[in-house]
């Protein structure tokens, strides 16, 4: 269980590191690994964080902060890594309550631009939650009592003899394997050997520097590399007060872009305003123009990924790019001093405004939402980035209320609503002239709280935009103030009342192009409605002709809600086996785009038909996960519906009289202990096969075997007959790229540093 990522490229060295931080791991709760940038902190941390992850029952989860800027955010962005997408008015409050009684590591990295917020997070956590540890990556100390601190050197870069001594360095090592991936012909020999130490020492051993140099053999000779070395140096000896290992990191940026042609520079400082990554067409739309033809982008990222000053992602398509923290630093630094910094910050988030606009015109018309969903996920960083920046630049205040609007389909409906809050409440804060885009956020605002269970802190916000609606005769957005204000009603038991606003917001919107979503979801709203209201058989047909329509237009939001609708008249009918088919299919089209309060809803009811078809022990299991999704959903259990909270009484008091307060509690902690994050919530209720959890181990236990798949094993005993990679992949009819990813598997799970070591682990692995 957990959130690391796969290793790229080998792990080399640190064997020492490693053990010792283990060691403090077993001993405190909080370690913070501290030191340079480029030092390694990163990749040490989540080396440990995978050899330890099985002695944590919970798991191992890296949550990265180094995109996040805005400290008020931290918490939410710590719950959207457990699938806790939205809170109450106190998301840290909610996160330890998830927590308490968990068993895990958390990785915090990058916490130096936010060590106040980090501090303050990590104090209260530990202080609420017993059997949480923490591994911090930051260049500064939290400072928080308890804290061990553990300073990440250089790799060590001895004087050596000849080359067998040579390779005994783990700095060589790193620059060896580094410059044989992107030069084949490149090896350590009895020429080279001594300038490679010298390249190393000259960078004081930083592993991010070494990969950068490393990557110029291409081009260069080891000599040749030392020489620009030399001169990048004696540019940065002028300044005498910074510390030796900054100037030998920076040095070697800047020599990586002294390197680079003209326009490989200029991108590379445009490219520093994405957050979180890029795909090419935004590449293109951003960074093109002034210097940068459009139609050379491609070309010109492909050159920076060969000099490994970006990393792509090829796990799904498009590609994506992103660059390392560091490197994107230094490209901003070049960019505000160059004075472009401004208009490059203004394309970004025009740029962002409008695939927010393209994906708000999709949702609202109910084509490809689980695809407008992920983009808009796989963006989440730059549309924040793209916020703050509107928020932050006097001029820009209307442009971010626009941008924070026109994303209300991801604040409302994909698990962000407490992040979507707190955006509107900065949009209105400095946007109070009445405006299409205030009465906008205003409703939005008043869903959102609506959706938390707070009705009556909705009515006011409603009662505004309703004003702006009726003096402007806009009908959208009276269409959403009534419908809004119909919530409202139904939330507080008042069906008649309800019905009759949901019925005037459908004929409303059903006169207006467009707006599907909103038109077909108004239909479930309705039959929710008329069914509390007693009416079941009109509760069905109003949703099935609602269905009839997803079903013709593709549109999946509204879909869960009208499956709900349906499902409750067919309970109330007694068609418990037809109601129980509905409300899973409700779950599984909630899940794929994330919608954790409708799946959460359909959980509960769940329960309710399971005691109504007389399953008491699939009820009392059911009941148990539902009492662990609510958590993740925050705001209250079903919404504070008092009809609905009086029926989920009622099926919780049946059935513990069905079956014993002893069996009751049994199941009830199968189904909860079963509900681990939302997602294995939704494989249990869906009946999908969840691999147990690892049990627990002591956590000064050494870590276990490394398991390698058959494919590795497979390689790994060619390599110890000798062969080389194109030999083994001629072997195994595969390509020569596969068979080097494997044997960089190979040895990040194992921990080596060289293939060399490879056929005595074999042997030691058959004895």
């Amino acid at each position: 269980m957990g959130t690391l990522p796969a290793e790229l490229t080998s792990f080399i060295g640190r064997q020492r590191e490693l053990s010792e931080i283990r060691r403090l791991l077993s001993a405190s709760r909080l370690i913070t690994l501290t030191g340079a940038g480029g030092v390694g902190k990163t990749r040490l941390a989540v080396r440990v964080a995978d050899q330890v992850r099985h002695t944590f029952p919970d798991g191992a989860w890296l949550i990265e902060l180094g995109d996040l800027h805005d400290p008020a955010l931290l918490a939410q962005t710590v719950t959207a890594a457990f699938g806790i997408r939205d809170a109450d008015e106190d998301p840290p409050a909610r996160l330890t309550e998830y927590l308490r009684g968990k068993s895990m590591l958390l990785v915090l990295d990058n916490c130096e631009h936010l060590a106040e917020a980090c501090a303050r997070f990590a104090r209260d956590l530990l202080a609420a939650a017993p059997d949480i540890r923490i591994l911090a990556t930051s260049r500064h100390v939290l400072a928080v009592e308890g804290e061990r601190v553990y300073a990440v050197e250089p790799l060590a870069v001895r004087p050596v003899r000849d080359l067998a001594d040579a390779v005994s360095l783990d700095a060589v090592t790193l620059f060896t394997e580094r410059a044989t991936a992107v030069s084949s012909g490149f090896s350590l020999d009895a020429d080279n050997w001594a300038g490679v130490v010298e390249v190393c020492r000259r960078l004081d051993g930083l592993p991010l520097a070494i990969e950068l140099a490393a990557v110029w053999v291409r081009t260069l000779s080891v000599d040749e590399l030392l020489d620009r070395l030399d001169d990048t140096f004696q540019l940065l000896s002028r300044n005498a007060l910074a510390p030796q290992r900054q100037k030998s990191l920076v040095g070697t940026i800047d020599w990586s872009y002294l390197l680079c042609t003209p326009r490989q520079r200029l991108l590379w400082t445009r490219l520093s305003v994405f957050a979180g990554g890029f795909h090419l067409d935004a590449a293109e739309e951003v960074c093109a123009g002034d210097g940068i033809e459009r139609a050379d982008v491609l070309a010109l990222v492909a050159a920076l990924v060969d000099k490994s000053l970006v990393q792509t992602t090829h796990d799904r398509a498009p590609t994506r790019f992103r660059m390392l923290q560091t490197i994107r630093e230094y490209g901003r630094q070049k960019l505000a001093e160059a004075g472009d910094e401004p208009t490059m910050r203004d394309r970004h988030s025009e740029y962002f405004h409008r695939l927010a606009a393209n994906a708000q015109r999709d949702w609202d018309t109910g084509a490809h939402q689980v695809q407008v969903y992920t983009t808009t996920r796989r963006d989440h960083a730059n549309l924040r980035t793209a916020l703050e920046h509107d928020f932050s630049t006097p001029g820009r205040y209307a442009a971010g209320l626009d941008l924070v609007v026109t994303l209300h389909f991801f604040w409302l409906h994909c698990g962000h609503l407490t992040e979507g809050r707190l955006w509107l409440a900065r949009a209105l804060g400095v946007n109070e002239g009445a405006s299409r885009n205030r009465a906008r956020a205003l409703w939005i605002s008043g869903y959102a709280a609506c959706l938390m269970g707070e009705p009556r802190a909705a009515l006011p916000l409603l009662q505004e935009a309703d004003e702006w609606g009726r003096r402007h005769n806009d009908v959208v957005v009276l269409g959403h103030t009534e419908m809004i204000t119909a919530a409202c009603h139904f939330l507080q038991g008042d069906f008649h009342n309800a019905t009759t606003l949901f019925r005037e917001a459908n004929e409303r919107f059903s006169a207006i192009p467009g707006f599907t979503s909103i038109k077909v979801l108004s239909l479930g709203t309705i039959g929710q409605s008329e069914a509390w209201a007693g009416d079941p058989a009109t509760a069905i047909a109003v949703a099935e002709r609602g269905l009839a329509i997803c079903d013709s237009t593709g549109e999946l939001r509204a879909r869960t809600h009208l499956l709900y609708a349906r499902s409750l008249g067919q309970w109330m009918l007694g068609d418990h086996d037809a109601a129980e088919a509905g409300l899973l299919r409700g779950v599984r089209t909630a899940r794929q785009f994330n919608d954790i309060l409708s799946a959460a809803i359909c959980i509960a009811f769940l329960a309710w038909t399971a005691a109504a078809m007389g399953r008491a022990e699939l009820a009392a299991e059911r009941l148990g996960v539902a009492d662990r999704v609510w958590p993740l959903v925050g705001g209250k259990v079903l919404l504070g519906q008092p009809r609905a909270l009086a029926q989920h009484a009622t099926c919780e008091h049946e059935t513990r009289e069905a079956l014993g307060d002893a069996r009751y509690r049994t199941a009830f902690k199968r189904g909860a202990e079963a509900a681990t994050s939302f997602e294995a919530a939704l494989a249990h209720i869906l009946g999908e096969n969840v691999p147990a959890p690892t049990p627990a181990a002591p956590v000064t236990r050494e870590p276990s075997e490394p398991e390698l798949t058959t494919r590795e094993l497979e390689v790994a005993e060619l390599v110890a007959e000798g062969l080389t990679n194109k030999e083994i992949a001629q072997r195994l009819v595969i390509s020569r790229r596969t068979v080097e990813s494997h044997v960089d598997h190979i040895l990040g799970k194992l921990g080596f540093s060289s293939r060399s070591r490879i056929p005595g682990w074999l042997v030691e692995r058959r004895s």
